[in-house]
Parts: C-alpha cells; structure tokens; sequence
C-alpha cells in the first residue's frame, strides 16, 4: 500500500490553520441538532467540516450501501445519506453499542427526512457485527474507533467493501498501522480536519 501520508508535515499546520477557517464556510444546520444530542449523551461527532468530507467521499464513492460505525452514528449517517439524495434508495447500517446513541441517530435521520429504510440499526459490539456483514455488499465504511481498533477495521473494510469503495477512518490514525491487511493498489489519505480524517480507497 502506498504511504499513508500525501501531506508533508512541514504544510501540516497550515492546511490544518487553512481547515479550521474553512470549517466556518460550511452549512452546519444538517449536523448540528444530532452534535447536540450526540453530546448531551456524552460522544462527541464530527464537525461540520468533516461531515462534509464524509458526504463528498460518499457522492464520489456512489455509496448506495454504507456501514457507519461510530459511538455515536448520527452525524456521519446524516452526511451519507445527504450524498445519496432523498428517495435514492441508499442504504447505512448505524452500528454503536450504546442503545441511546442509536435511538439518537433514527431520530436524527427521521427529523431530516429521511424514511426509516433509509437506515438500519444495531446496538451490540461493532466490530462483532462487522465481521457478520456480508462480504462485497458495501460502497462506504465510516469508522470512529480507537488506535487499538484500527487494524481490524482495516482487515474487515479490505472484504466489505465493493471495488472502489472506501473506507474512512474519523480521528488521528496516521500513519496507518504496518501490518494493515489491505491490497496493494489501496490508497490512504489523511485530510488535515476536525480531529484528523483518513480515507482509504480500495
């Protein structure tokens, strides 16, 4: 796999100075209302500014069928189905093992519109139901996971997902770890925004 950083560290804090100002630029009345209920139960979500990258990573992915893995799934639902479009018939699995977070993210989707199949939801060990998700059947993996979760999600992500899928790994992950289970002609990419993004395209 090709090195994981496309940003030498010398520009690093001035993209990073170049992202926090840009994060003012963006529209963040899709996000904010699940950010609120997301920290009032305790999990932080991602900024508007990423939300958004994760909307762009979707539109250009075509995700139709997403795997949203998070402590608190709403936002980045919101971001994946927003990419797709209303009746597009797109598909996120919001897998958390916090009940209240997932019940926080169906409101979420319901309040923007969204119909119920446009999502499903699952409260139990995420990384346990990842690896009993259907082989090939997914455009778009979203991942909030700690360091020591990385290389398994990066394992599972190789057999989710389609050909010219990716994944996206929300926090600061970089440089991926050594013994990452992906194919040669994967590709990471860290986006200096909110705290840290990493997009790996299979």
């Amino acid at each position: 796999m090709p090195d994981s950083t496309d940003v030498p560290a010398t520009d690093r804090s001035r993209l990073t100075d170049l992202a926090r100002r840009s994060a003012g630029l963006v529209d963040d009345s899709l996000y904010a209302p699940a950010r609120a209920d997301a920290a009032e139960l305790g999990a932080a979500s991602p900024d508007a500014l990423t939300a958004e990258v994760i909307r762009l990573v979707a539109r250009l992915t075509g995700a139709r069928a997403a795997v949203c893995i998070s402590p608190a799934p709403g936002v980045p639902a919101l971001a994946i189905l927003a990419a797709a479009g209303q009746g597009s018939g797109a598909v996120v699995t919001c897998i958390t093992d916090d009940p209240h977070h997932l019940e926080a993210a169906r409101a979420a989707v319901r309040d923007a519109g969204h119909p119920a199949s446009a999502a499903r939801y699952i409260a139990a060990r995420p990384l346990e139901v990842a690896d009993r998700l259907a082989d090939g059947a997914y455009d778009l993996l979203v991942a909030d996971v700690p360091d020591h979760s990385v290389s398994r999600v990066l394992a599972r992500a190789h057999h989710l997902l389609r050909p010219g899928g990716a994944l996206v790994l929300i926090g600061e992950h970089a440089p991926l770890p050594e013994g990452a289970d992906l194919p040669e002609h994967a590709h990471a990419t860290v986006l200096p925004v909110g705290g840290g993004l990493t997009v790996v395209t299979l």
